[in-house]
């Protein structure tokens, strides 16, 4: 993206050489005068190196050069550094760009974030100029110390050595009162990967400026698609209201309720601080730093690499162009909206062409097989959860957790260990929660997953279904039932499995209830349904169901179990829906969509014959217990 510039690779040590004689001319002369040493050889002409090697040497004291001119001296190396990196870009292929969004003066071309590109190592030389930087940088601060612009470089480039601990270290000197390196320690932290004391550096950060800089800070901007960032500009810069828009949309954000802290939003003011960084410096793409790469900066985060390609017109012209990656494995964790729907999901993390994106240290996260059923204990409702860590994923120790959670926060959580049941109670007094998400993660490594999904608020005396395996004696409570819950939603053609729920209605005076079991596909399009409802088409719905008639005895929870064989269906997306209905209550319903998929090879497959869509009646007597824990 933009232009590269044809500087020469020398180009920059004719600027260090008469920056690191200022590291020379700045040091302090030794007590007792060294010997004099025999004369160098002139440098050939035209040396980047024609720098006078006796200078240190002078016998008089050399005059301290002046703040201006160690500035310009920095200033001059970092730009020279700048060219000679872009100059070592590796080359890319000959391309004919299709632009897919144009920001400034740069385009997002399809597949620039390629997940198949990975970075390759820095030429030797670049290596070589950035330490030389690194001194001319230092050399400059010793002669103007405090200064804010060499400060926020000798970190940077620091950080791009890999040294996060000596940049650490150049900064404990004022990070505790000044905000600026306090920010600049989160933005060591947060590339480290230590999140937690990112947030905390930021948080100390942004608790030191005023109310107008934290409120530039912090703005959302960017990551906010156009609509809703209309309607969250219409706040007043550090009103309640577009603080606690922010607080909503960094903590839906979150990648991962597991890991302690809002590690998206410490991503978020770390990328503010990149861009503050290259706001008065030369940049890599070797264009003037505006508003356009201040967005790119925030969307997607500092390039992993770049290369130099060639740009194909029609006819035979080229022209030259640098092409950014990010890291592969990016993914989008911002929300789109701000609160639940029905019609489709809050979070999309493999959306191509998302606002925003980012690649955590734990890698990239998968999403996770699981069930979530609610049942009812005391006036509250107590959330269960079962999930499968994903064969994609690395075999590890795990950690895991269940999350009762609103746009505001979390409101209960419980956390475990392997890949064993979760539970967890809403708390008394409390607004109820809106989403339920359900995580695990390795303990050490790379390998995550989560499912995040709208906690619906059910019939008050009828729970959710818990898909159980079936075999074995049937379980009478909820702890029970939970042990044998299943991992997933999903279930084999012909397969056999086991369905949980529990009833809270008072007893019947004088009649049972009538439950009906029923499975019937999902996902006709709308011209399908259209055509059935006009006779033009015929419904084939599948669907099969049975129906019984049982008592209500306990005025309590009744927990109930019954296995069932799935009929051959075809694969796809079914619901199973359980209705209950009560000469004393009415009618109650709850449904769980469940994925069929291929019986496995070796199995007998029957022919598939046609399914009455009527349920079945089923008049003998079926396998049912009654009861339910605390």
């Amino acid at each position: 993206m933009g232009p590269g510039r044809n500087v020469g690779i020398r180009a920059s040590r004719a600027v260090l050489a008469p920056a690191l004689a200022v590291i020379a001319l700045s040091t302090p002369p030794a007590a007792t005068p060294a010997p004099t040493p025999p004369a160098p050889t002139p440098p050939a002409a035209g040396s980047p190196h024609s720098v006078r090697a006796d200078a240190p040497q002078s016998r008089e004291p050399p005059a301290s050069p002046d703040t201006a001119s160690a500035m310009r001296m920095a200033r001059d190396a970092q730009r020279a550094f700048e060219h000679v990196r872009r100059r070592n870009f590796p080359r890319g292929p000959l391309v004919n760009p299709k632009c897919g969004e144009g920001i400034g003066r740069f385009c997002l071309v399809e597949g620039w974030d390629d997940d198949d590109w990975e970075p390759v190592p820095e030429e030797a030389e670049v290596v070589e100029e950035r330490h030389a930087l690194i001194a001319v940088l230092d050399s400059a601060a010793r002669i103007v110390p405090g200064d804010e612009w060499l400060t926020g470089q000798r970190v940077a480039y620091r950080l791009e050595t890999g040294g996060a601990e000596e940049a650490l270290a150049l900064l404990e000197a004022c990070r505790t009162e000044s905000a600026w390196c306090a920010a600049l320690a989160g933005f060591v932290l947060q590339e480290s990967g230590r999140y937690a004391e990112a947030e905390s550096a930021f948080d100390r950060a942004l608790g030191r400026m005023t109310e107008e800089e934290r409120c530039g800070w912090t703005a959302l901007g960017p990551v906010l698609d156009r609509r809703t960032r209309g309607r969250y500009e219409r706040f007043a810069c550090g009103s309640s209201p577009r603080r606690a828009v922010e607080r909503s949309f960094w903590h839906l954000s979150d990648p991962l309720w597991l890991v302690p802290g809002l590690e998206r939003r410490s991503e978020h003011l770390a990328r503010r601080v990149r861009a503050a960084l290259q706001a008065d410096a030369a940049s890599p793409w070797g264009m003037r730093w505006g508003d356009d790469l201040t967005e790119i900066t925030l969307r997607f985060g500092w390039p992993a690499g770049w290369e130099r390609a060639r740009r194909r017109f029609v006819g035979s012209r080229t022209d030259e162009i640098v092409w950014s990656h990010r890291l592969p494995g990016a993914q989008r964790f911002t929300v789109a909206r701000l609160g639940p729907a029905d019609d489709e999901p809050l979070w999309e993390l493999d959306e191509p062409e998302g606002r925003t994106s980012w690649a955590p240290v734990f890698g990239e996260i998968a999403d996770l097989p699981h069930q979530v059923a609610s049942f009812r204990r005391d006036g509250r409702r107590r959330v269960v959860a079962a999930f499968t860590w994903p064969d994609s994923l690395p075999s590890c120790d795990l950690e895991s957790g269940l999350f009762l959670a609103d746009a505001h926060g979390v409101m209960a959580a419980s956390t475990g260990r392997a890949d064993g049941p979760l539970a967890v109670a809403e708390l008394r007094d409390f607004t109820p929660a809106t989403f339920v998400g359900v995580e695990a993660r390795c303990d050490e490594g790379p390998g995550a997953a989560r499912a995040r999904i709208p906690l619906a608020d059910g019939h008050p005396l009828l729970s959710d279904i818990l898909l159980l395996d079936a075999g074995g004696a049937s379980p009478s409570t909820l702890s029970e039932a939970l042990a044998r819950a299943r991992g997933a939603r999903s279930a084999r053609a012909g397969e056999t499995l086991a369905v949980y729920w529990e009833w809270y209605g008072s007893p019947a005076a004088a009649a049972a209830l009538q439950v009906t079991l029923s499975l019937a596909r999902e996902g006709k399009g709308f011209w399908r349904r259209a055509l059935e409802w006009s006779g033009l088409a015929r419904d084939d719905t599948e669907q099969a169901g049975i129906r019984w008639l049982e008592a209500a005895a306990n005025p309590g929870a009744e927990g109930r179990t019954l296995e069932l064989r799935l009929p051959m269906l075809d694969e796809g997306q079914y619901r199973l829906t359980l209705q209950v209905v009560s000469p004393t209550h009415g009618t109650a319903e709850s449904s769980i969509e469940i994925e069929i998929v291929a019986a496995p090879p070796t199995a007998a497959v029957r022919p598939r014959r046609a399914v009455d869509a009527r349920p079945r009646f089923v008049p003998g007597p079926t396998r049912s217990t009654q009861g339910a824990d605390p």
